[in-house]
């Protein structure tokens, strides 16, 4: 767990690392809740779930395929701050698991975004459409959000001893809450354990940017 280096450790040794750190948590949580706040204010409805009716997704689509556009590139350049952030914060050798868990939470995003953006580009319909559809779901949800709840609480649980103790708290609800998200691939209830897990960790990555520029100063 100690090959995950702190903020402290990082502004002690390599300044530039602190600064990676900084930038890149704060560019992925930017990038990517813009992404949402974009598809809520452009869209004329809510993004479809894959639980929804069908009709209701094809219509969603048929008038909101700039929204999906937009949201689908906000999303996939999100993806590359998030993979930098992984490469900064499990930057020592042996922290494979949070560096592994980091990339593939970064690949699940970035696959999420390219397959949504096939939808209005292709101008899918029918079952093509739905095919899509579920699969950015796949992608995006319980494929990325239970590998980055695992990047979040194996980071949380290494900085436990230089980190505040709440910010460790937070990191192990959060992988908890990612962890069991896995569960909305077979089952509709356990859909809201998807945004829980998600924006805990997006806390947890944040908070960890913020420490990492202010240790810097």
């Amino acid at each position: 767990m100690t090959a995950i280096a702190s903020p402290a450790s990082a502004t002690t040794a390599t300044p530039a690392t602190s600064r990676r750190l900084a930038l890149t948590g704060i560019a992925f949580a930017v990038l990517f809740i813009a992404s949402l706040v974009f598809s809520g204010l452009a869209g004329s409805a809510t993004y479809p779930s894959p639980f929804d009716a069908d009709k209701a997704t094809e219509a969603y689509f048929a008038d909101n395929g700039g929204v999906v556009v937009g949201m689908s590139v906000l999303q996939f350049l999100s993806a590359v701050p998030l993979a930098a952030f992984v490469l900064a914060l499990t930057r020592r050798a042996g922290a494979g698991l949070a560096r592994a868990s980091g990339l593939c939470a970064a690949a699940g995003l970035a696959a999420c975004a390219l397959i949504g953006l096939a939808i209005p580009v292709l101008d899918a319909s029918g079952d093509t459409l739905h095919t899509l559809h579920r699969l950015t779901f796949m992608a995006g949800g319980p494929a990325h959000v239970p590998f980055l709840g695992i990047l979040v609480g194996a980071s949380a649980l290494a900085l436990r001893t230089s980190a505040p103790r709440w910010t460790t708290v937070v990191g192990l609800v959060s992988a908890g809450l990612c962890l069991l998200s896995v569960l909305a691939f077979v089952s509709e209830s356990a859909m809201p354990l998807l945004p829980l897990g998600r924006f805990t960790a997006i806390l947890w990555i944040v908070a960890t940017a913020i420490r990492a520029a202010r240790l810097r100063k």
